[in-house]
């Protein structure tokens, strides 16, 4: 029994183990140009039900967080997200919210927390997306920073401050002149 026990917590502490190693590289991994792809390849309807191709924010630097309503670190940067585009969209920038949840769920939200930012709903085919934008381990809230010729530039597996977004955002807009 202890040995059962032993082998056990051996092979749980090596799965943890290899799986943050798998979200540390993620997250400092960069971009190729055809990285985008499949993002811009997508299209799902907003909130309102309207359908959003993913396309039409091609050429843009743009931020993409997938989330959910019942994922408690998302619900917590949202507003913080929202903060964000309002102060950088002049600029040039804009973010958006790629919703693995139902439209009347993602609606609710946006409503109740008066959201600007386009929430669009993906429902379980967000994951595949995440999936194929580097999110290889499928944890929300992930968020990828792309940049106007369509590479993905930074990732980040987990909940994002405000100072680090805007990190990256001035890094990119300074590189731009």
């Amino acid at each position: 029994m202890k040995r059962r026990w032993l082998l056990a917590a051996t092979a749980g502490a090596a799965l943890a183990l290899g799986a943050g190693v798998a979200l540390w590289r993620e997250t400092r991994r960069g971009g190729s140009a055809a990285d985008a792809d499949p993002l811009f390849a997508t299209t799902f309807a907003d909130a309102d039900g309207m359908s959003r191709p993913l396309a039409q924010w091609r050429g843009t630097l743009l931020v993409v967080n997938f989330w959910a309503t019942w994922c408690a670190p998302c619900v917590e940067e949202m507003p913080a997200l929202n903060r964000v585009r309002d102060e950088y969209r002049g600029r040039g920038v804009d973010v958006i919210g790629i919703g693995i949840d139902s439209a009347d769920k993602i609606r609710a939200f946006r409503d109740q927390l008066g959201l600007g930012l386009p929430l669009l709903v993906a429902g379980a085919g967000g994951s595949e997306l995440a999936r194929a934008l580097g999110n290889v381990a499928g944890v929300l809230p992930y968020t990828i920073l792309v940049t106007p010729s369509g590479a993905i530039e930074q990732r980040r597996v987990g909940q994002i401050q405000p100072e680090q977004l805007k990190a990256w955002l001035d890094a990119q807009l300074a590189r731009r002149g």
